[in-house]
């Protein structure tokens, strides 16, 4: 077994991770449902197909983060730095991203129906094939470089009215 592959695949429902180095980390297929990791540096951490449904990241450092495929429902990203992020396919219905900060990410095929981008920051971010169904956009900056991957009329038109273009 290699070293960085010590935490795939397991329950970490009530683990306090405080004081742990995710950096680089595989936590790919885990449970973390619930789990307390706001303001966690977690650069290059793979959390593809986990459980992080009702997470805390708020503030996060989630730079070059894998979440594809993964369960983010109802998690909390307020304020999280997602740059150059992997979350393809994720489930992020419900997800609560206030002035998160979104760049060059892929969200291609994720579901953020009912999800809040209220003072997000959008750049450079793929939204092809996303799910946006009574996503809130108020106050969103974001680029046209985003817009023009948004596949729906109506999501494109509603991030335009809410949003500001920068």
């Amino acid at each position: 077994m290699d070293i960085s592959d010590i935490f795939k695949k397991r329950n970490f429902k009530n683990v306090d991770f405080k004081y742990e180095n995710l950096n680089g980390k595989n936590l790919s297929d885990t449970f973390l449902s619930g789990v307390d990791l706001a303001g966690a540096d977690m650069h290059n951490a793979d959390f593809s197909g986990a459980d992080l449904s009702n997470a805390k990241l708020k503030g996060g450092i989630l730079f070059q983060v894998k979440f594809r495929g993964a369960d983010m429902r109802g998690s909390d990203l307020r304020e999280a730095k997602i740059w150059d992020a992997d979350m393809y396919g994720a489930d992020l219905r419900g997800a609560d991203l206030r002035g998160a900060d979104l760049f060059n990410t892929d969200l291609k095929s994720s579901d953020l129906s009912d999800a809040n981008l209220s003072g997000s920051f959008l750049k450079n971010n793929d939204f092809a094939g996303a799910i946006l169904v009574n996503t809130i956009f108020s106050s969103t900056k974001y680029d046209e470089i985003t817009l023009d991957t948004f596949s729906n009329e109506n999501s494109k038109l509603r991030l335009r009215v809410e949003g500001i273009l920068w």
